[in-house]
């Protein structure tokens, strides 16, 4: 790159730094009376919450996400996807989630997380109503996260 390239590029970070800051940050919404500003993130422990949602009940198929993404959601009731979800949490390197009816997946956060998800791995591959809240989590960029309050057979 020739000297005039570097000051353009060098040039155009400063005005959109600029404008980023003339715009302002969005305010931090606190997590408010619904709930704990942090959440228990398994693998993670303790994360700040930025948003907590309504309380809401979600009906779904819980999932280890990496083997749900490898196998699909067509088999995430099979033998072979629970027992590598199984696999994937007896290693410590499995998350996981919920594939809703009509909102995607979600990644299960909360106290009912806590121990390599001993409370969720009985419902891996099953129809589930899970009663909680979506929460949104500082410095999350792959999943939506649920805090999961309560897990029940689905009635459905």
């Amino acid at each position: 790159m020739s000297k005039m390239d570097w000051i353009s590029v060098i040039g155009g970070m400063m005005l959109c730094s600029a404008m980023l800051v003339a715009q302002g940050a969005p305010p931090a919404r606190s997590a408010g009376p619904s709930g704990p500003a942090t959440v228990f993130v398994q693998g993670q422990g303790m994360v700040p919450i930025t948003d907590r949602l309504a309380a809401a009940t979600m009906q779904g198929t819980i999932v280890e996400i990496s083997c749900f993404r490898s196998q699909g959601a067509a088999t995430v009731a099979t033998p072979d996807q629970i027992s590598c979800g199984k696999a994937a949490v007896a290693k410590n390197t499995g998350v996981i989630g919920i594939l809703t009816d009509g909102d995607g997946l979600f990644k299960l956060v909360g106290s009912s997380t806590a121990n390599n998800y001993v409370k969720l791995v009985p419902f891996l591959g099953q129809r589930v109503d899970v009663a909680g809240s979506e929460v949104v989590i500082s410095n999350n960029y792959d999943y939506h996260a649920f805090d999961a309050q309560r897990v029940t057979p689905s009635k459905k």
